[in-house]
């Protein structure tokens, strides 16, 4: 049987698309009960964006191993019904602007006030506070606010969207840790929590290791493609390869870097390792290679420098596939799984039909088959 840390924990989870959801993914890939709480008519928008947009398929790759309980607690029933549910829950997490909420009457005073060892977590673009709090946005907004998009590109070039969506991903992390050690505070205290989680904060904090590191110890601005880590040094940096393929090199260490310049036949280039001009003779080097050249030449090398792989050759790629990271379906690779593993990995359950679980929910909320009915007939609430 897996070991599930989060088995017996029940999360309300009233966020859409991405950094809420993304947050309860994790807690629930880790056995916890999430019940996603949707509007009937509309549900998390996530579920109907258009392939066009580039976006189908964010619904089932963020809502695995959930509920979906659709309910209208805009309507003052529909309000109680939440409370009910909340009575019983262990946390709540909504991803609503702020005082949204509280005008609802689901916001935290409401709802510790039926279930006072509830952990409550506002997940937002801004916080709950400062002049931003109200202010709508997206990525790359907390990206450029947080300071992160202007590190992120050449040097001399312009700020580059990174790959995925940093300040979503990073705010839901955040927010999941966030949850989790209000949970164990209160396994010592038996009292509830209010977390106020932003995006913006997780951007800002990520910038600390590198950006923050330098600036702090030395007064120098960091500069976007000439901090250590983003290519200032030609051991640290990536290089075309002769058939316009691309390698990461990351020989930060000395002998890294040594066992490097040994395959490369190049011992001269030993004592450059931080050398910025020595880049351009580096890049040379690459490209009298192909990727797969270099591939061969490097294995078993410890030179730290490996294939930038796209997507497609990153889902075949037999490390990825050892980690079991890649769930196939009828021999086609179908979705991502979860990456935490415990002692064993369970089989994910796909992400639910929205209202999928209203009546059961409801039921163990002690409403008779009647009541659910007569509440659907009234569009309070819907079942698939």
């Amino acid at each position: 049987m897996p070991f599930q840390p989060l088995s017996g924990i029940r999360v309300l989870d009233l966020s859409r698309l991405l950094p809420g959801p993304y947050c309860t993914m994790l807690l629930a890939d880790m056995g916890a009960e999430v019940i996603k709480i949707e509007t009937p008519r509309v549900g998390d928008y996530a579920r109907f964006l258009p392939p066009e947009v580039g976006l189908s398929g964010l619904f089932a790759a963020v809502n695995r191993n959930k509920k979906s309980v659709a309910l209208n607690y805009r309507n003052p029933r529909g309000k109680e019904i939440f409370l009910r549910l909340a009575r019983e829950a262990d946390v709540v997490l909504e991803g609503f602007r702020p005082g949204v909420v509280d005008r609802m009457g689901i916001g935290y005073e409401a709802v510790r006030g039926v279930n006072p060892r509830i952990i409550y977590c506002s997940l937002s673009g801004y916080g709950q506070s400062g002049p931003y709090r109200d202010r709508a946005g997206h990525d790359p907004n907390y990206l450029s606010v947080g300071g992160l998009l202007g590190l992120n590109g050449a040097a001399g070039g312009p700020p580059i969207l990174p790959g995925v969506q940093i300040a979503d991903l990073a705010g839901g992390m955040l927010a999941a840790i966030a949850i989790l050690g209000a949970l164990a505070g209160r396994e010592r205290t038996g009292e509830g929590q209010y977390l106020d989680v932003s995006l913006i904060d997780a951007v800002v904090s990520w910038t600390a290791p590198t950006a923050g590191g330098q600036f702090f110890s030395t007064g120098k601005a960091p500069e976007r493609g000439r901090m250590a880590l983003t290519g200032e040094f030609p051991c640290y940096n990536i290089y075309e390869t002769a058939d316009g393929q691309f390698i990461a090199l990351a020989a930060l260490e000395p002998d890294f870097w040594a066992a490097f310049c040994r395959v490369a036949d190049r011992a001269d280039l030993v004592p450059r390792q931080f050398d910025h001009s020595a880049i351009i003779e580096v890049a040379a080097v690459f490209r009298q290679r192909t990727r797969a050249e270099w591939l061969k030449r490097l294995e078993g090398a410890d030179g730290c420098a490996e294939a930038v792989y796209s997507f497609e050759e990153m889902l075949s790629h037999p490390q990825v596939r050892h980690r079991g990271l890649v769930v196939e379906k009828d021999g086609r690779a179908e979705r991502i799984a979860s990456p935490l593993v415990f002692t064993h990995r369970e089989s994910d359950s796909p992400a639910p039909a929205l209202g999928g679980n209203t009546i059961e929910i409801l039921k163990q909320a002690g409403m008779s088959e009647e009541e659910i009915k007569e509440l659907e007939a009234k569009g309070i609430v819907k079942s698939a």
